[in-house]
């Protein structure tokens, strides 16, 4: 459960600030009465974007227009990965002993 919303506010595919807000309606309201009609507001939470950055046909980048910026996996989404990589793990080690090990 997510306690605050953190918002990009994009306009001319760069961040001109980087806001939390209540909703995205509220958010993107906010960003167009500032930034103008064009501006739109994005969901950043995953994202380390900052003042500056940019966001192209919906890619957030650093300031230079080419570095992506990395997507930081939620907890429940680093577990599930964890799982799949046990679940992985433990086949490959039953193959390498000879077992056979149902995983679940």
């Amino acid at each position: 459960m997510l306690v605050h919303q953190v918002f990009a506010m994009i306009s001319e595919e760069t961040v001109q600030n980087v806001v939390v807000a209540d909703n995205y309606e509220d958010a993107n309201q906010v960003t167009r009465a500032v930034y103008g009609d064009d501006a739109v507001a994005v969901d950043c939470l995953q994202y380390p974007c900052q003042i500056g950055d940019k966001y192209i046909d919906g890619v957030f980048y650093k300031k230079d227009g080419v570095t992506p910026i990395e997507y930081i996996p939620t907890q429940e989404q680093q577990v599930a990965q964890l799982q799949m990589d046990n679940d992985e793990l433990t086949i490959a080690m039953a193959d390498m002993i000879g077992g056979a090990i149902h995983v679940e």
